[in-house]
C-alpha cells in the first residue's frame, strides 16, 4: 500500500469514528442492499410494519432487522432469533489471600512472596478498586448539581414518604465520594462502609431466599438479579391495592436484559406481557431465562425505545463475547403500540435502559395519559432521568404519587438499581 493509500484509510477510520448514530444507520442501510434476497427474514411470522413485512421506514424486513423475536421453534429454524448457548463452564474460584509470616514468605528463587501493602488494606478493610460506571455517573452528577443545586429540593417536593427523600440523600452523597474516571486506578471504597444495616440485612435476606443467585458466580443459567426478585422492581415497596389491579393488564418491560424483570413480573398475572432488548448479546440471556421459567404469554422485540423513531447503532456482543456492534430499530413506545395495534390495558411499564428513561417515557406520552400505568423505572445512570422525569409525570397526571427506592441489595454495588416509582393509589 502506498502512502498516499495509508493516509486515505487513515483519514476514512477518523471520519468513522466520529460519525453519529444516525449516520451509522446510512451506513447499515447501504450494506443492506449488498445483502442477497435468502438473507431475508421469511414474511410470515415478521414483526415488522407495514404490509408485505415491510418495517415503518418503507424497507424491506430482514438482513439483520427483524424485529419480531418470537419464541416458537418456526422462528429460531428461520433464524431470526439465536439459540440459546450452552452454559459456561465452570470457573474454578480464586483462592483466598491469607497473610503470611515472613519467613514463609521466600519461594527457592529466593523472591520475597509477602503479601503486597495493597493486598494487605484490601483484606483487612474490604477494599474494593472504584468501579469506572460509578466515576462516569458521578462525573455527570457533579457539574449538573453544581449549576441546579435547587434539583433535590425540588425533587423532594414530589415524593410521597420520608424514605424515598432519604435514598435521594444517600444516593447523591455516595456519588460525591467517588473520584474522577481519570483517579480510579489509585483509589479504593469499603462496600460495606457506603452500604446501610437495611440493605446489609436485605442482602443476606435475598441469599436466603433466592439461593439461584449463586450460580451467577458459576456462569451458570439461569441469571438472577436482586432487583427484579427481592424487590420485583420496587413492586414490593407498594400496597396491594396497587399491585391487585396489575392482574389482568398488559406489562411492557423496556431494557430485558436477561429477561429477570418478566420472570418477576409475571408473579402479578399480567394478560400479557411484551418485552423489548435491543442487543442479540442480552437476547441470548432472555432466551434461556424465559425457557428455564415456561413463559407462555409473552411476545419479545428487538428494539430500541426512544422519543422518536429511526435506527439506532448499538456497542453489543457476540456469541463468543467479543465486542461488536448491532443495528436496532428505534421506535417510541406510543408509535409501537399504533402500528401494532397492542389490545388490552397498559397497566405497568417497566424500564431501564441505561440512562434514556427521560426520552423514553416522553416516547410513551399518550399511553401514559390514557391509562395512567404503574411506572417503575431505574433513573441512576444520569441526572436528566434522576430529577426530570418525575416532574414531567406529575406535569402529565397530577394523580401520581412517587417514591424513590434503591433496588439493589447487593452490598458490593453501592451506587445502582435508584428506581423511581409512580403510581395512583
Amino acid at each position: 500500500m502506498t502512502d498516499e493509500e495509508q493516509a486515505a484509510a487513515v483519514q476514512a477510520d477518523n471520519q468513522e469514528e466520529k460519525q453519529p448514530a444516525e449516520a451509522a444507520a446510512v451506513q447499515a442501510d447501504s450494506q443492506e442492499e449488498k445483502q442477497p434476497a435468502e438473507a431475508a427474514a421469511p414474511q410470515s411470522d415478521g414483526g415488522n410494519f407495514g404490509e408485505d413485512a415491510a418495517d415503518n421506514f418503507g424497507e424491506s424486513a430482514g438482513n439483520g432487522y427483524e424485529d419480531n423475536f418470537g419464541l416458537g421453534e418456526a422462528s429460531q429454524a428461520a433464524g431470526t432469533i439465536p439459540a440459546p448457548p450452552p452454559p459456561p463452564k465452570k470457573k474454578e474460584p480464586a483462592p483466598p489471600v491469607t497473610p503470611r509470616n515472613r519467613e514463609e514468605d521466600s519461594d527457592d528463587s529466593g523472591e520475597d512472596q509477602q503479601l503486597t501493602r495493597e493486598e494487605d488494606l484490601f483484606q483487612r478493610f474490604q477494599l474494593m478498586r472504584v468501579p469506572q460506571k460509578v466515576c462516569e455517573y458521578a462525573e455527570l452528577f457533579r457539574p449538573y448539581l453544581f449549576q441546579n443545586p435547587d434539583a433535590p429540593k425540588k425533587l423532594d417536593e414530589l415524593l410521597c414518604d420520608d424514605a424515598s427523600r432519604e435514598t435521594v440523600r444517600i444516593g447523591l452523597r455516595r456519588l460525591e465520594a467517588f473520584p474522577p474516571p481519570e483517579f480510579r486506578s489509585v483509589i479504593y471504597f469499603s462496600p460495606i462502609g457506603m452500604t446501610t444495616e437495611s440493605e446489609r440485612e436485605d442482602w443476606q435476606a435475598h441469599l436466603r431466599n433466592y439461593p439461584e443467585y449463586a450460580k451467577i458466580t458459576n456462569g451458570e443459567y439461569p441469571y438472577y438479579d436482586p432487583p427484579q426478585f427481592f424487590y420485583r422492581n420496587g413492586a414490593v415497596f407498594l400496597d396491594s391495592a396497587v399491585t391487585d389491579r396489575l392482574a389482568g393488564g398488559l406489562f411492557y418491560q423496556c431494557g430485558a436484559f436477561c429477561g429477570a424483570s418478566l420472570i418477576a413480573m409475571n408473579q402479578y398475572k399480567p394478560e400479557k406481557m411484551i418485552g423489548f432488548e435491543p442487543l442479540l448479546g442480552h437476547m441470548r440471556f432472555v432466551q434461556a431465562n424465559i425457557a428455564h421459567a415456561g413463559l407462555k404469554n409473552l411476545e419479545l422485540y428487538k428494539m430500541f425505545l426512544a422519543e422518536r423513531e429511526g435506527r439506532v447503532s448499538l456497542a453489543d456482543r457476540d456469541e463468543e463475547g467479543n465486542p461488536c456492534r448491532t443495528e436496532s430499530l428505534m421506535v417510541r413506545l406510543d408509535f409501537f403500540e399504533e402500528k401494532k395495534n397492542v389490545q388490552g390495558r397498559v397497566a405497568w411499564i417497566q424500564a431501564d435502559v441505561n440512562g434514556y428513561g427521560l426520552q423514553l417515557i416522553r416516547g410513551a406520552e399518550k399511553i401514559i395519559k390514557r391509562e395512567k400505568p404503574l411506572i417503575t423505572i431505574g433513573v441512576y445512570h444520569n441526572p436528566d432521568e434522576f430529577f426530570g422525569i418525575a416532574p414531567l409525570l406529575h406535569e402529565w397526571v397530577p394523580e401520581y404519587k412517587f417514591m424513590m427506592r434503591r433496588c439493589q441489595c447487593n452490598v458490593a454495588v453501592p451506587y445502582s438499581e435508584i428506581t423511581l416509582i409512580a403510581y395512583i393509589p
